[in-house]
Formats: C-alpha cells, structure tokens, sequence
C-alpha cells in the first residue's frame, strides 16, 4: 500500500514538472509565434524576448530545488516555491515593460500582461488573504483559456490538462481540489480579462 502510495506522488511530482509554468508558457508563446504572419514586425526578436522572460528567466526558480544539506523536502519544496513567485514577479512585469518598448507582436505583450496579473492574482491569495491557491494549476489554466479564447473549439481538447494537473496536485498532497479549482479559476478570469483589454476578438484565431 505504500508502494503504491509512493508511486503516485512520483508520478504525480512528474506531471507536475511537465506541466509547470515556464514549460507551458514556453510552449504557448512557441505556438503563438508560428501562429504570427512572417511579415509581422519583430516577429522573432519578440518572441525571443518573450521566451527569455516568460520562460527561461523562471525555470532558473528549479535550482531552488536542490536540497541544502539534509533539509526536509517540505523545507526544499517550501523555498522553490517563494523562490518562483519572486523570479515571476519580477520577471513578467519587466518582461511585459520590455516587448511594449521594443513595439513587439501584440499577442507577446498581451500574454506578458497576462502572467503578470495572474502571478499578482496569486500572490493577493496566498500571502495576503492565506489561502493555498494552486499556481500550478493556474499555471495550466492560464494557456488553456487562451488558446480557447483566441481559437475557439479547436482548442477546447486542451481542457484535459486541467483534471491532469488537478490529479497531480493531489496526488503529491501539494494541493487539495479546491485550491487548485480556485488557481485555475484565477488565472481563467484574468486571461479572458486581459485578452478582452488589449482588443483581442474571440474565437477568431488572430493573435497579431
């Protein structure tokens, strides 16, 4: 029973990397940028720009998992965590600053708003009103609604993510379901809200 127990976090702990936040930014923003016309300007600087600030900048947050001395895992996970939502803060909002002053595609700057908001969503619920929402959840959830939001039922096939990282998330004992129902909700809210602000029409498959 143990065993088996312990092969669930593990794969658990697995789907959780897989579908962690600069891993499915990364892939979003890649989908984004073939998805541009190659007569957009900036079309490659913006997405190398993109990429470096919503992707490479945070995955440097998993050298904080290297355990220090014989720490506890709970202490190792413990500073990560903090240390992914700093690299975040700070990342996306001068990533966002970054692309809006080199004039690049509208859709890197808006999905740079995106994740800058729902790191702050976040960060309201965790620190300030002490409740345990999932960034990993939300961290699918926020590509997730974009997709759907810009290519409309094409896209819907990507909900599976959702129930996935939920399972994950229980399965290490990371998160309970409603925490991670709550990060999700969080950043499907914020994405739609951002789309809507910077004049991206649903459902029409234009991200430029």
């Amino acid at each position: 029973m143990e065993d088996k127990k312990n092969t669930k976090k593990v794969i658990g702990e697995i789907l959780s990397q897989l579908l962690n936040v600069p891993v499915l930014s990364g892939a979003l923003v890649t989908f984004l940028f073939f998805s541009i016309p190659i007569s957009e300007p900036n079309r490659l600087t913006g997405y190398a720009w993109t990429m470096l600030f919503l992707c490479v900048i945070p995955l440097c947050s998993l050298f904080f998992y290297m355990p220090v001395k014989k720490e506890e895992k709970q202490v190792t996970v413990r500073r990560q965590r903090i240390a992914s939502f700093i690299i975040m803060l700070i990342s996306y909002p001068i990533g966002w600053l970054f692309l809006a002053l080199t004039a690049a595609p509208h859709i890197f700057k808006a999905v740079a708003a995106t994740y800058t908001f729902v790191t702050l969503g976040l960060i309201i619920f965790n620190l300030l009103l002490r409740y345990k929402a999932s960034g990993h959840a939300a961290g699918v959830s926020g590509p997730v609604t974009v997709m759907i939001y810009i290519y409309g039922i094409i896209a819907t096939p990507l909900l599976v993510l959702l129930p996935l990282i939920t399972w994950a998330r229980l399965a290490t004992e990371g998160h309970n379901f409603w925490q991670t129902v709550v990060g999700a909700t969080i950043a499907a809210f914020i994405s739609i809200g951002v789309l809507w602000a910077f004049g991206f029409t649903p459902f029409l498959g234009v991200v430029y």
